[in-house]
């Protein structure tokens, strides 16, 4: 690293050189060199390090000979594959912390291009087709803390411009017990977990279900929205714009939004207002907790008096 006089001293030399008296054996020009060698090489390192994390994008124009890494660090976010071209492998780990997951993958509306297969102990595993993958979910489990993907484009690169994207969402699995088991995304919420769900949801609001349209991998719940108590800047608007819409004539369906539960959970329509707690997954807005608003109402009441929450429920 350099330091501060010896950078003093370098611009000195550089002083001397404009009026020619600087020798060629003077050593603080070597070490001026190898300062800037020195921090050419941690930037560029940074800079590497730095765009493999959550999301990824490039071209298959001009494909790498081989497979291309990439190599990604997060719990969610995005493949973004522009004119599929050659093969990719995509590593996923949740963070450093080695921990085992679930991971589940989407393709976006617009997939086209490529498939996409799984590394298993001795052959690749399917997840996703060009012909019949736009916006399916597949899941898969880690194994040794990590999970590969291998993205194959389906054919040279060709215009119109074609787009590969995937959504992915990885969940860390329990240190001691069995793992994951379906049914676990289709029991209601305890307390604890209620009001943890209200702390760190993207997304609270009391609303009337209108529809349940099932599928094969989710399905979709339209809810009236009949409060909004917690949000995300990114995920809607502002309250003030949602309580004007709210009191817009003709403008009704401006207050419904659309959510995603997993598709064997068999959701169903359920009379009465709900409390919708949701977290970002997959480019959806899944659902964590949904308790009916007297349930919800009664946990605030105690938790208000036991002081134990981590933020301020509301309902």
């Amino acid at each position: 690293m350099c330091t501060l006089y010896r950078v003093i001293e370098n611009n000195a030399m550089v002083i001397k050189r404009a009026r020619g008296r600087l020798r060629a054996k003077d050593p603080p020009v070597y070490l001026f060199l190898a300062c800037i060698w020195t921090f050419t090489f941690f930037g560029a390192s940074l800079a590497t390090v730095m765009g493999e994390e959550c999301d990824w994008s490039g071209s298959g124009l001009h494909p790498a000979k081989g497979v291309t890494p990439v190599y990604l660090r997060c719990s969610q976010g995005r493949v973004t594959w522009s004119y599929p071209g050659g093969a990719l492998r995509v590593l996923l780990r949740l963070g450093s912390s080695g921990r085992e997951f679930r991971g589940c993958i989407k393709s976006s509306a617009t997939w086209a291009g490529a498939r996409v297969f799984l590394e298993g102990p001795r052959s690749l595993v399917r997840l996703l087709d060009q012909e019949d993958s736009r916006q399916k979910v597949r899941c898969f489990h880690s194994r040794g803390g990590q999970a590969a993907l291998y993205v194959e484009a389906t054919g040279a690169a060709t215009f119109p411009k074609q787009v590969a994207e995937l959504f992915y969402d990885l969940e860390a699995l329990p240190r001691h017990n069995s793992g994951y088991h379906p049914s676990e995304e289709c029991r209601p919420c305890l307390k604890e977990e209620m009001t943890h769900a209200f702390c760190t949801s993207d997304l609270v609001t009391r609303g009337i279900i209108r529809t349940v349209e099932n599928q094969d991998d989710t399905s979709s719940v339209t809810v009236k929205v009949t409060k909004h108590l917690r949000h995300s800047s990114e995920t809607l608007t502002s309250e003030g714009e949602e309580e004007e819409d709210e009191n817009s004539v003709g403008e009704e369906n401006k207050n419904l939004i659309d959510l995603v539960v997993p598709g064997h959970c068999g959701a169903k329509h359920g009379t009465g207002e709900f409390v919708f707690m949701a977290r970002r997954k997959l480019g959806d807005l899944a659902i964590t907790c949904a308790p009916r608003l007297e349930d919800w109402l009664e946990v605030v009441r105690s938790e208000s008096n036991s002081g134990s929450a981590n933020c301020v429920l509301d309902g």
